[in-house]
C-alpha cells in the first residue's frame, strides 16, 4: 500500500505544501518546456489565460470541505500552483474490508463514515487551458499505486475529451463524486496488497509503500478523529438533565456513552463526598463502564481527586483477605498466618485479637477478652474508688454488639446492619450484592426473594412437623394405636373409628386396616371393601366398661 507524503490537514482544516508533488510537477514542466511542447504566445493572451485560471481556482473552495483545504501554493508566481483536498462521497457509513496475501482469517471489517481525502496538487502552465492540460499529482492512503494509476489516466481522458476548456473544476467534482463507483468499491472498499511491479504505475502517484494493517489502522484513527469532531461542533442532549449543549461541552466516557459536564462533575463529586467511591461508574444504568482516572482528575480537581485516591485505596485493601491494619497507627499491613506486622512503626500483632504478636499462647476470643478487659477494670476502678466502666470497655461493648447484629458481606467480609427494607443488599466496600437473609451472594438462581420463599417454606415445614409430632405424642399418650403411613411411613393416628386416616407428612391418604393407600373412598370403602369405621381392639381394651363404670357411680 502507498500512503501520500504530501500535505495533511493541520490545525483550522489548513494544508501544509507537498514539498514531493510540487517538485514533481516543476520537473514535467520544464521537461515539456525544453522539449518544445509550450508554446510562445503574446503578453496580451498570457494575461488573458492567467486570469481565467484565477477564476477557476476561486469555485474550487466550496469542494475543498469545510474549512477551505485548498493552498495556493504559488498565487503570484509563474506558473500558477495549488494543491487540494478532496473529499469522496460516501453513504452514512461504507464498509472496508482488509485482505493479507496468504492469510484467510485476517479478522478485519469494518465501517467507517469518514474518508481519508485525495491530496490533487495541479500545476497550471502559461498556455492553459487552450493549448495544454494542467501538470497533476495525486495521493491517496487507502488506495494502492496501481488503482491510483488509475484515477491518473480517468483525469487525463476528462482533459482530452474537451480540450482548450476549464477541466480542474470538472476533476474535483468527479474525484469526488465518482471515485468509488470507478474503483468497484460501491458496495465496500477492500484493502489489499498489491504488487505494483508486475502493474502499469503512473509517475504522478505519490506516496510510499505501507502495510495492509498500517492502511487500517490510519483509516480507523482518521474516522475516529472526524467523527469526534463532528461530535464537537453538533447539539446534543443530556440524558441526566436532559439539557440540550454542544458537543465541546460534553464529557465522552471510554464506553460511548456522553454526558454534560455539569452533570458528570456534580455525579463524581457526590460520591467522593459520601465515600461511595466504587459507584463512579458510567451513569446509564445499563452500561455501568468504567470511568479513567485521568477523565476524574479533569472533572473532581486536585483535593477531590486526591480523596478519591485515598478512598479508592482503602476500598481496594478492605477487600483483600491477606491485609489487616496495624492497631497503633492503622498502617495497612499483609497477614501471615493469623500474624502480621507493621511497616511503618514495626508492631508484631495477632491479626484475630489485634494484641500483641503470642506465638504459642491461645488468642482470646473477643467475648473473653471483653470479660478480662472488665474484671481488670474492676479492679483498678475499686482500687482507686472509681465507679462505672472505662471507656475502653464501652467501646469493645459495643463492637461486640454491633457485629452480633450484622452480617458479614460474602464477598469483602464487611460487617453489614440493615436498617429497614428487604434482604437484597449492596456492600459500599465491594459494590457487591448478597442476601442479606442467608448472608450468600446473589445470583440468577439465588434472588433475596426467592430466598424468602424458602425460608417462608422450611419455617412452614418445621412448625408443621413439629404440630405433627406434638399430635402423635398427645394420640400416644391417650393410647391410640399408631398407624404408619404406606407412603412416607410417618406414623398416623385415626379420628375417632374412621380408618379413612390423613398423612400430613406426603399428603396422601391411606386406610388403617388394610394400609394401602386411598384413591377414592367410596371405591375402597363399602360391602366389598374395607370398612371405614371400625374400633381397634388395643384402644377397646384401653377404655372402660361400661357397667364398671355404673358400679363405680352408684358407689
Amino acid at each position: 500500500m502507498e500512503s501520500p507524503h504530501g500535505a495533511a490537514p493541520g490545525e483550522g482544516g489548513a494544508l501544509s505544501p507537498s514539498p514531493e508533488a510540487v517538485g514533481m510537477l516543476h520537473e514535467m514542466a520544464l521537461r515539456d518546456s525544453q522539449q518544445g511542447e509550450e508554446p510562445d504566445l503574446p503578453d496580451e493572451q498570457l494575461r488573458s489565460y492567467d486570469q481565467l485560471q484565477k477564476d477557476e481556482v476561486l469555485p474550487l473552495l466550496p469542494h475543498a470541505g469545510s474549512g477551505g483545504n485548498l493552498n495556493i501554493l504559488g498565487e503570484n508566481s509563474v506558473p500558477r500552483y495549488f494543491q487540494i483536498y478532496v473529499y469522496c462521497e460516501i453513504p452514512d457509513g461504507i464498509s472496508v474490508s482488509a485482505e493479507l496475501r496468504g492469510v484467510d482469517d485476517y479478522p478485519t471489517k469494518f465501517s467507517v463514515e469518514h474518508l481519508a481525502p485525495i491530496s490533487l496538487t495541479c500545476l497550471m502552465p502559461p498556455s492553459y487551458p487552450s493549448h495544454h492540460s494542467p501538470y497533476f499529482t495525486l495521493a491517496v492512503q487507502w488506495l494502492d499505486s496501481v488503482k491510483i494509476s488509475s484515477l491518473c489516466d480517468m483525469l487525463e481522458s476528462l482533459w482530452a475529451q474537451q480540450p482548450g476548456q476549464e477541466v480542474v473544476f470538472e476533476w474535483v467534482q468527479w474525484l469526488q463524486s465518482s471515485t468509488l463507483s470507478h474503483l468497484g468499491f460501491d458496495d465496500g472498499i477492500v484493502i489489499r496488497d498489491s504488487d505494483s511491479t508486475m502493474d502499469h504505475v503512473d509517475v504522478r502517484v505519490v506516496g510510499g509503500i505501507l502495510s495492509v494493517e498500517d492502511v487500517v489502522q490510519q483509516l480507523i484513527s482518521y474516522n475516529e478523529e472526524q467523527c469526534q469532531e463532528s461530535f464537537l461542533q453538533g447539539f446534543h442532549v443530556c440524558m441526566i438533565c436532559f439539557s440540550e449543549y454542544k458537543g465541546i461541552d460534553f464529557i465522552k466516557l471510554p464506553c460511548r456513552h456522553y454526558f454534560c459536564r455539569n452533570c458528570m462533575e456534580t455525579y463524581s463529586r457526590m460520591h467522593v463526598k459520601e465515600g461511595s467511591v466504587m459507584k463512579i461508574v458510567c451513569p446509564d444504568n445499563k452500561c455501568g463502564g468504567f470511568v479513567p482516572p485521568n477523565l476524574l482528575k479533569r472533572l473532581l480537581g486536585e483535593s477531590d481527586f486526591e480523596r478519591w485516591e485515598r478512598l479508592i485505596l482503602e476500598r481496594t485493601l478492605d477487600a483483600m483477605a491477606d491485609v489487616a491494619y496495624c492497631p497503633r497507627c492503622q498502617t495497612a499491613c499483609l497477614e501471615d498466618e493469623d500474624n502480621a506486622q507493621c511497616p511503618k512503626c514495626l508492631f508484631s500483632f495477632c491479626t484475630r485479637c489485634r494484641d500483641r504478636r503470642h506465638i504459642g499462647e491461645k488468642c482470646l476470643t473477643p467475648e473473653e477478652k471483653l470479660l478480662s478487659l472488665q474484671e481488670r477494670e474492676k479492679v483498678r476502678h475499686l482500687n482507686k474508688g472509681g465507679t462505672g466502666p472505662s471507656k475502653l470497655v464501652d467501646e469493645l461493648s459495643s463492637i461486640k454488639e454491633i457485629l452480633r447484629s450484622c452480617v458479614p458481606c460474602p464477598h469483602c467480609g464487611t460487617g453489614i446492619t440493615r436498617v429497614s427494607g428487604c434482604n437484597h443488599m449492596l456492600s459500599k466496600n465491594c459494590g457487591k450484592l448478597f442476601c442479606y437473609g442467608c448472608g450468600k451472594p446473589l445470583t440468577p438462581a439465588h434472588t433475596s426473594e426467592q430466598c424468602r420463599i424458602d425460608y417462608e417454606k422450611r419455617t412452614a415445614k418445621v412448625d408443621l412437623v413439629d404440630a405433627v409430632k406434638e399430635l402423635q405424642k398427645k394420640l400416644k399418650v391417650g393410647g391410640y394405636k399408631p398407624h404408619p403411613c404406606p407412603n412416607c411411613h410417618l406414623i398416623t393416628y385415626k379420628l375417632g373409628n374412621n380408618n379413612h386416616v390423613f398423612c400430613e407428612g406426603c399428603q396422601v391418604h391411606h386406610c388403617a386396616l388394610c394400609r394401602k393407600v386411598v384413591r377414592k373412598s367410596s371405591e375402597h370403602y363399602g360391602p366389598r371393601g374395607c370398612k371405614q369405621h371400625t374400633v381397634d381392639p388395643e384402644v377397646a381394651r384401653a377404655r372402660p366398661k361400661k357397667n364398671d363404670d355404673s358400679q363405680s357411680e352408684s358407689l
